[in-house]
Formats: structure tokens, sequence, C-alpha cells
């Protein structure tokens, strides 16, 4: 991939997903994706090695907090360190994950260069991806102040734990801002295709095409999908809970805590809202080759406007994200997590308001 646009991001992109061990395989020299046995063994052993450490990193992190002179609550502590061992696991699980199905993931990034060859983003995508990928370092540099304060009275294991969870804890930032830029070069390919002049042929061949590629790129990262958005969820109630009770019992506004819940927020809606879009498009798409009189055979417009079990030609199939057949990333399940999120803010309220009057 040496001819990508380096400032269009997801040539150096792809780099850390190889530098991280969630892409085991090398880009040959005609932009083809190869499973070669000394990568997979490589990053077979990084992963063997990250989960026989996991229990000793933990251990070092609950330890990292007493050594601290910050008196947290108990409160804080259990969740912070639920919040890490469950990025730790979701880590784990993606690069385990990306290990087993190395194959369909190389045939897909195969697809997705051949298609970048094609067609590029535009300045619009291209300051979306960047503006994600600078939020990501923003929450990598938000643990220098903790290290400046505390690193010289941590021992050299603690400070190597601390390394190592860092390590592990921004694959998954990594993985999201992967597929982010994914779903960007795919929402491009739709944007660019309104641009062109409507021949049917054409836009029958460019459907059915792009059709495939996003049903393989919703397959291959379906479990990544699912972990991102409930592990996000999840440490954003966390983080919302720990806002919460250090306002209601401190009266005073926790910066850091406020932070991660919004820098996760931001990236989880990101992520969904791409996912929104291109289902958008791609109904645009469908519905834009119905309007040139295209119509299957034995079918009225009206059958094929709605959607049908049976194995029809395109345009009738439609792109879909759903995720495990469990729910469909679109922006009415962002809104079931918003108004899921602020009924368990008023519960937290609730809660801390009679415990005040109790006391």
């Amino acid at each position: 991939m040496s001819r990508l646009p380096h400032i269009c991001g997801l040539c150096l992109l792809l780099r850390f997903w190889q530098l991280l061990a969630l892409a085991p395989f090398k880009i040959g020299g005609s932009k083809v994706a190869q499973c070669q046995r000394w990568m997979t063994l490589s990053a077979a052993f990084r992963w063997l090695l990250l989960t026989s450490v996991a229990p000793f990193i933990v251990w070092q992190s609950s330890e990292i907090y007493e050594a601290t002179n910050v008196k947290l609550s108990t409160v804080f502590k259990t969740i912070a360190l639920a919040a890490m061992t469950g990025d730790f696991l979701i880590s784990l699980a993606l690069l385990g994950a990306h290990l087993l199905n190395r194959k369909e993931l190389a045939d897909l990034v195969t697809g997705l260069a051949r298609l970048h060859r094609r067609r590029r983003l535009s300045w619009w995508s291209t300051l979306f991806l960047w503006l994600k990928l600078l939020l990501s370092l923003y929450e990598l540099l938000c643990n220098v102040p903790f290290l400046e304060g505390a690193g010289s009275r941590l021992p050299w294991t603690q400070l190597a734990a601390f390394g190592v969870q860092l390590y592990v804890q921004h694959v998954s930032s990594v993985y999201a801002n992967g597929i982010f830029g994914g779903m960007l070069l795919i929402l491009e390919c739709y944007n660019q295709l309104d641009q062109e002049e409507p021949i049917l042929a054409r836009l029958l061949q460019k459907e059915r095409s792009w059709l495939i590629l996003v049903q393989r790129f919703v397959e291959v990262f379906q479990l990544g999908f699912f972990l991102l958005v409930i592990g996000n969820f999840i440490n954003i109630l966390a983080n919302i809970y720990a806002f919460m009770s250090y306002f209601t019992s401190l009266h005073g506004v926790p910066l850091t805590i406020s932070n991660n819940c919004l820098i996760m927020a931001v990236q989880l809606y990101a992520v969904v809202l791409a996912a929104h879009l291109c289902q958008v498009r791609s109904g645009r798409l469908r519905k834009r080759c119905l309007e040139l009189e295209y119509l299957p055979e034995g079918l009225t417009r009206e059958q094929a406007i709605t959607p049908t079990p049976f194995p029809l030609v395109s345009p009738t199939g439609s792109v879909k994200f759903c995720i495990l057949g469990l729910f469909t990333l679109d922006n009415s399940f962002w809104l079931f997590l918003v108004s899921y999120a602020m009924n368990f803010i008023v519960l937290i309220l609730q809660f801390s308001l009679e415990n005040m009057k109790q006391a």
C-alpha cells in the first residue's frame, strides 16, 4: 500500500494495525495482503505473552493507586480497576479474533486497498479521520500528568506494568480508528457515485460489488463492533457513576472522569454515525436504481422497494450493520443508548439524594 497517500491516514492506520498485531499479515507489492507463517507465529506469541501477564498487570495496577499520594475513594478504585480489566479483556479478544480470522481479514483489506486505489478520501473525510486520530492521541497523552506526578515514586515493575496496560488498552482505540477509516472509505464511494452520470448498468455493477464488500466488512468485524459498543458503553456508565458519586459527595467536578466519559462518547458516536450514514447512502443508491426504471422480473415497484427474504438481484439488497443478530448500528440504536444512560443518571441522583437525606 505504498501508493496510498499518507495524508489521508488510512496507510498510517494499517501500519499501526500491523505494529499492534491487529493485522497479522504482510502487504505485498501488488497491494495484496498475504498471511505469512512468521507473522502469524509472532502475533500468536505476543497474544500468549499478554494473556499470561494479564493477572500480574491487573495486580500491579491496583498497587499503583495505593502508591500515589492522591486519596482515592473505594468507589473510584473499584470502577477504575474494573474498566481497566474490561479494556484488557476486550483488547485480547480483538487480537485473538484477528489471529483466528486472519485469512478473511487479509481478503477484506485487499478489497479495501483496491477500492482505495480508485477512490480517494475527500478533504472532509480526511479531516474527520484525523480529528478522531488526534482525539485518540489526546486520550493517550492524558496519562502524562499521572506519570509526571507519580512516576518517580513508582518502582520499575509498576512502571513496566503501567506501560503494558496502556499498550493493551489502546489496542481497542486503534482498532476503532481502523474500522472508522474503512467506513469512511465506503461512504466516500457512495458520495462520489452521486456525482457521476446516472448510467443504470454502471450503478447496478457498483451497487452489487460494494454490497458484497460491505457485507464482508460487517461479517469480519461483527465481534469487534459488539465488543467496542458494549465495552465503551459500560465504561461510559461506570464513569458517569463515578462522576455523580464524586459530585454528590464532594460537590466538585472531576475533570479526569468527565474527560474520559466525553472522549469515549464521541468515539462511540463516530463509529455509530459512520455505520448509519453507510446504510443511508446504500438505501439512496438502491432507490436511485429503482428511479431509473429498473425492476426485477416478476415484481412490482412496491415489492421491490420493501424488504424481502427472497434471493433477488441488485438493487433489492441493502447494507445493514446488524451485529451478531442483536442490534443494528444506526441512529435509533444510539438514541436507545442515550436514553438508557439518562435513566441511569436519574437513578444515581435519586439514590444519592436519598442517602444524603438519611445522613
